[in-house]
């Protein structure tokens, strides 16, 4: 395969990760084997929608040194190790896929299958945590694959990395897998809570009674509106489209509520320019137990902090969780999630759901583990200087 081929390939696998949902801005990592010296793969920290082929990075396998002034992925050694490893393995791609992160979240060492899958072999292993972009990492990694009988596994508190020999069963791959581990949690629910069927609500709710919580306890709580910054105060957005401009020296007895908590937040933070209230059914059903939501996967606590608190809708309580944090729960209604843009706090705002579905997920399991503090501390630091930035670029 041609440099300019395999660009190409990566670039196209970047745009269907995305459309696809498996992959969002610049979670995850592709790559695509040249020959048995090198291969391409993603640049650290640029928007896959967006890419170049100029900015598709050239490694060597064998000690993964680089071509050119842009840096290659955090976890260039991963997929190096996986072209050593095996070397009828052309392609390589590493998602943070929802069902899997499900999965890594309850810190099983793997999931059966009810039958043997073509991709996946009996079962998908679990690799051991380890933090992003280190040797350890790369180790449990190697581990869990070369004890695989299939080509996708998961790692814990991360994501899914699926491998393939072309481009097209690398995907296959990384859709088999999704299916599997949503089959996976739909079964341990239908298992613990005795039902024949399976409805995302009624799993909800059975979640929430399993914390002590009544069916429908919390209910009816009004949504807060969006909102962004302006030059001369901010624009509050409704889920019925409408928006209300609000200027700074000017008092709006209608929306008091929501002007008091907007304002309050632009006036304490000023690196916040857009606030999106994202209220789906994940993060609703955390809202109503009233926990705090603690990082259960590593793109958590690097975009959205060490943990977001679950407050009552006043601005005291939420300036106080935003001190340390990107998002805040409002309790009983959904959550607050904060950006320099609105693409920024879209971003949040997924990983917010993610997580909630994570925690949904991985409560049918047993005991949560989330991610050791100082650990998540270190992550959220180095997101924040370094690899946030070079998303602009």
């Amino acid at each position: 395969m041609t440099i300019e081929e395999g660009r190409g390939l990566v670039i196209k696998a970047g745009l269907k990760l995305t459309e696809s949902g498996l992959i969002a801005r610049t979670w995850g990592n592709i790559s695509c084997r040249i020959d048995e010296d090198r291969f391409l793969i993603t640049p650290s920290g640029r928007d896959y929608r967006t890419l170049t082929p100029d900015e598709i990075v050239e490694v060597n396998i064998s000690d993964c040194s680089h071509k050119g002034d842009i840096k290659p992925s955090s976890e260039k050694g991963i997929h190096a190790d996986v072209y050593s490893l095996f070397p009828d393995i052309n392609f390589v791609i590493h998602t943070h896929q929802q069902n899997a992160s499900v999965i890594s979240a309850t810190g099983l060492d793997s999931i059966e299958l009810k039958s043997i899958n073509p991709y996946l072999g009996d079962r998908v292993i679990c690799a051991d945590y380890a933090l992003p972009g280190t040797k350890s990492l790369r180790r449990k990694v190697s581990k869990a694959l070369l004890n695989s009988t299939g080509n996708g596994v998961i790692m814990k508190y991360h994501g899914a990395l699926c491998i393939g020999r072309d481009y097209d069963e690398a995907f296959t791959v990384a859709s088999q897998l999704e299916e599997a581990c949503h089959e996976f949690i739909i079964d341990r629910y239908l298992e613990i809570s005795g039902r024949e069927s399976y409805d995302p609500q009624q799993m909800y709710d059975f979640i929430l009674s399993l914390e002590g919580k009544v069916e429908g306890e919390g209910q009816g709580m009004e949504c807060l509106p969006s909102s962004s910054r302006t030059k001369t105060g901010l624009i509050l957005y409704y889920d019925d489209g409408k928006e209300v401009e609000i200027k700074a020296d000017n008092k709006y007895e209608d929306h008091s509520l929501e002007v008091e908590i907007h304002r309050a937040i632009y006036d304490r933070y000023e690196d916040i320019d857009y606030i999106l209230f994202k209220s789906t059914p994940d993060i609703r059903a955390i809202a109503r137990l009233g926990i705090d939501l603690k990082p259960l996967m590593d793109d958590f606590a690097q975009i959205v902090g060490t943990v977001a608190r679950n407050v009552e809708a006043n601005s005291g309580d939420i300036l106080a969780a935003l001190k340390r944090s990107s998002a805040v729960l409002i309790k009983d209604s959904g959550a607050l999630c904060c950006g320099s843009s609105k693409e920024d706090a879209t971003a949040v705002g997924m990983i917010m759901e993610k997580g909630c579905k994570a925690y949904i997920g991985a409560s049918l399991f047993g005991r949560i583990k989330p991610i050791n503090f100082m650990e998540s501390l270190l992550m959220r630091f180095i997101y924040q200087k370094k690899y946030s930035k070079q998303i602009d670029k």
